[in-house]
């Protein structure tokens, strides 16, 4: 039976290699600015979709599911996210960055620029293409599908 499914057994583990392969440089670099990966993921969305509602966010993050409540209450702490008041619904609240917050946005940009050229250095923009579709084919059968068309990613 394994014989069977041999490519498919090839492919899911292709993909854990990558993923652990980019979470672990993720990692190391958001160590030295003092960020975890969900933090870095918020500031980003953050830094394209300000302000936001909580619910919105939540809704454009890969890295955490559900509610990201604790994640922001924490980011507000750290000084890197501030919370105001929404002029339309004072029951509500917009969330934006902070100048620190914007801050660590371009730090997190630079790396970005130095993977992405890593990458570059390593695959064509049509293997990246190809690689891309066919993960693109897979994940439209699961729900985080939405969350890429909202990120305009696909």
């Amino acid at each position: 039976m394994r014989a069977l499914h041999l490519e498919a057994e090839r492919f899911r583990y292709y993909i854990l290699a990558a993923q652990r392969l980019g979470q672990r440089q993720l990692n190391d670099f958001m160590k030295t600015i003092e960020l975890t990966v969900s933090q870095s993921e918020v500031i980003r969305v953050l830094e394209q979709w300000q302000p936001i509602s909580l619910k919105d966010l939540g809704s454009l993050l890969i890295c955490e599911t559900g509610s990201p409540s604790r994640l922001i209450e924490r980011m507000v702490e750290d000084g890197l996210v501030d919370k105001v008041a929404n002029p339309s619904d004072a029951r509500f609240v917009w969330l934006q960055l902070t100048e620190k917050g914007m801050g660590k946005a371009k730090q997190i940009m630079e790396f970005e620029e130095k993977l992405y050229k890593d990458l570059e250095s390593i695959l064509s923009n049509d293997e990246m293409t190809s690689v891309s579709s066919t993960l693109e084919k897979m994940l439209s059968h699961f729900p985080i599908i939405d969350t890429l068309r909202k990120r305009n990613l696909l």
